[in-house]
C-alpha cells in the first residue's frame, strides 16, 4: 500500500456515500470482495479502492434498481470481462512482440 493512501473511517464513508453505516456493514457481509481494513483497536478504516467499490454497489441498488442477488451477479460479469479484456490485452501485446522480432528478421 502506498504511504500516501488516505483513510477513512466507516462514518466518514457514510457521509461520502450517503449511505448509513449499517447498510455499509451488510454490504460487507454480502459482498466477498469488500474488505476493509482494521485499525489497532478492530475499527473499519476504508481506502479510495474501497469507497469505489461502496458506490458501485450503491449505484446498482439504488440507481439502476438491483437487489442483493443481481448486483452480485452484475458485478461478477463485470469482473469476468475485465479478466478477459486483460488476457486479450496480453495475448495481443504478445502477438506484438513476435510480429517486431519476424519484422526484424525479414530485413
Amino acid at each position: 500500500m502506498k504511504s500516501e493512501d488516505k483513510f477513512y473511517y466507516i462514518g466518514e464513508v457514510s457521509e461520502i456515500v450517503g449511505v448509513p453505516s449499517h447498510i455499509i456493514r451488510y454490504w460487507e457481509k454480502e459482498f466477498s470482495f469488500l474488505k476493509p481494513l482494521r485499525d489497532q483497536r478492530g475499527h473499519r478504516i476504508y481506502t479510495e479502492k474501497e469507497i469505489e467499490k461502496i458506490k458501485r454497489i450503491k449505484n446498482l441498488i439504488y440507481g439502476e434498481g438491483y437487489r442483493i442477488r443481481g448486483a452480485k451477479k452484475k458485478l461478477k460479469e463485470k469482473l469476468r470481462k475485465s479478466i478477459e479484456v486483460e488476457e486479450s490485452l496480453k495475448f495481443l501485446k504478445k502477438l506484438l512482440k513476435e510480429l517486431k522480432e519476424m519484422e526484424k528478421c525479414l530485413q
